[in-house]
Formats: C-alpha cells, structure tokens, sequence
C-alpha cells in the first residue's frame, strides 16, 4: 500500500532545491569586489573618462577636415570607450572590411583603425567623382580602392596625432592595410585593448569607425594622460601666426578712456545746452584706457592743438572683462 505524503511533507519536497541545480552563491562582503581574470581592467576609469573627452575633440576636429575633403556633409562623433581583449574586437567586426594596423613613434605599440566597409566604399566613391548615393558592392575593397582610402585614413591621423600632442607626443601613421582583420597581427589575442568607437556620417551613408589601442599605449603615457587632456589649444605653427596676424589685424576695435562724474539726480534733470559739466578727474590722474571691454592702459590727459586726447604711458595688468563698458 503506498503511502499518501502529507502537506508539510509536499511543502518540503517542492522547496529542495533539484539534484542538478547550481548551487547558491553566498552575497559578498562590502569589502570584496568581483574580478575577472580574462579580462582585467587595465585602464582606470579616470583614464577613461580623458580618453572620451580627448576624442571628442578629435571627432570635432576630424568632421571639419573631411567635410572639406570629401566636399560632403559629415558628421562625426564618439560612441564608447570601453576595454576588451583583442580577439573580442576582432570578432565584432565584420569581414571583409577596412583595417588598418596603425604605428605610434616612438612607442613600439601597434594601434588599429578599422571603418565600415558601407561607408569606405561611399567615401571611394565621393573620391572617384561619384555622388556616394548608390548601394555599396558586398565584396572586399580592391588594392586601387585601398589606394584610394589610403588619403582619406591618412587625413583622420593628422587629426588624430595633433589632437594627442596635448597628452604625448605620439605620431600615427598606416603601418599595414588589410581587408580580412584575422591576417593583420596588431596585439595578442588575450591582449587588454581600448576600444573606441565613433559614429561617421558622410553624406547620406552612416557607420562605425572604430579605434583599437592598446592598453599598454595608456599606462606608457603614465599621469601625463589624465592631467594633459584638457589642453585645448596648441601652439600655432610660423603660417598660422602670419595668418592670424594678417587677418586679425584688420578687424577694427573700439579704443575709449573712461572718466567718471557723479551728479544728483535733481542736478541732472536741470541740465540744458551749454552747461558745464565738471568731470573730476585732475590732469595729473592716470586715465584708464579701453581696448572692447577690457582695460589694457594707462594714460594722462593732454590737449594737443583744440582737441582732448589720450597719452599712454604704460599697459595695465587687468586683463578682465567688465561688463558695461
């Protein structure tokens, strides 16, 4: 006769957990993080956020280049920035597409540069006289249309090397070309990488540009990386500065010396044509001079022949702006 369960005893075999079942991990402690071993974090965080911030401004900079280039609409802006091995990037990308291995004197380090292959053939075909409005061929780019790619990869890492010279002064150029990324070794495959991916519109054709650097590249540069990216200006070369000072010094400026008077409100409403107005201002006092809106000398009253003028006798060390003037 078989025996008939009770609840309780139901309740139990419904709440043991099955004899395959993976066990429970316990939560861990406050103090203990999870790590993994296959993929460790090289980069800080605080890295990461320069690396962004560093190529946003290339991005920026790169857009206006290539839309003077290409004689086309584009847009060119930051997606990620996040760390993998490098056989994960590989698989991520499609094949046969558009990859460069990239040298970066005078590190010994190889960088990665890989564009859609959607969009490389846009951009040939803007290059070779067409409008880039066509469906792009699912094939591979032949060695004349590399070629031609060849320019437009060489423009991207100007950009890119200028826009570094603020964190290290790296030089990016095209150390070999590929259409198969599995053929070209940049790294080994368990190698930690930076990965950063942008989106590139030309036209009407839109894909991924992706940048493959690796981490060692990073920790090279050492705390030169996290406090040098904010540097936004470089210095510009002997043509720039002739060009500046060329056209910059045609611009016509505003030059007016201030002098102040207080008068009563009742005094003023009393004022009528050919009253005198007392300005307060001794001969002897030094006059500031107004160059726009910001005070760069110092002067003293003169009267040369009818009229009132200004002598400058030194430039100032304000150098503010106030508002008003």
């Amino acid at each position: 006769m078989s025996q008939i369960l009770s609840q309780d005893q139901i309740d139990s075999l419904l709440s043991a957990p099955a004899p395959d079942a993976p066990a429970v991990r316990a939560p861990l402690p406050d103090h203990v993080i999870s790590y993994n071993f296959r993929r460790p974090d090289r980069v800080s965080k605080e890295q990461i956020r320069s690396l962004h911030f560093l190529h946003d401004r290339f991005a920026r900079n790169a857009a206006t280049s290539l839309a003077a280039y290409l004689r086309a609409l584009t847009e060119f802006s930051i997606v990620s920035v996040e760390q993998f091995s490098y056989s994960e990037f590989l698989m991520s990308l499609s094949d046969p597409t558009a990859y460069y291995a990239l040298s970066m004197q005078p590190l010994d380090g190889i960088a990665a540069l890989e564009m859609d292959p959607t969009l490389a053939f846009t951009i040939v075909d803007r290059m070779l006289g067409g409008s880039g409005r066509g469906t792009p061929p699912q094939r591979a780019l032949t060695e004349i249309e590399q070629n031609v790619m060849d320019s437009v990869v060489k423009l991207i890492l100007e950009n890119l090397t200028e826009t570094w010279q603020a964190v290290f002064d790296l030089e990016f150029r095209i150390h070999a070309r590929e259409t198969r990324p599995q053929m070209l070794q940049v790294v080994g495959p368990n190698e930690v990488v930076i990965l950063v991916a942008f989106d590139l519109r030309v036209g009407e054709m839109r894909g991924l540009l992706n940048l493959c650097i690796p981490a060692s590249v990073i920790e090279a540069t050492g705390n030169a990386f996290v406090q040098g990216w904010h540097r936004t200006q470089r210095e510009p070369n002997p043509t720039e500065r002739l060009w500046l000072h060329d056209n910059l010094s045609r611009m016509p400026l505003a030059v007016t010396a201030t002098l102040e008077a207080h008068l009563r409100a009742r005094e003023l409403v009393r004022l009528k044509r050919g009253d005198v107005i007392s300005l307060g201002v001794p001969i002897q006092t030094p006059v500031t001079v107004w160059v726009g809106n910001r005070a760069k000398f110092k002067g003293r009253l003169v009267a040369p022949d009818v009229k009132v003028g200004v002598l400058i006798e030194s430039s100032t060390d304000t150098d503010q702006p106030t508002e008003g003037v």
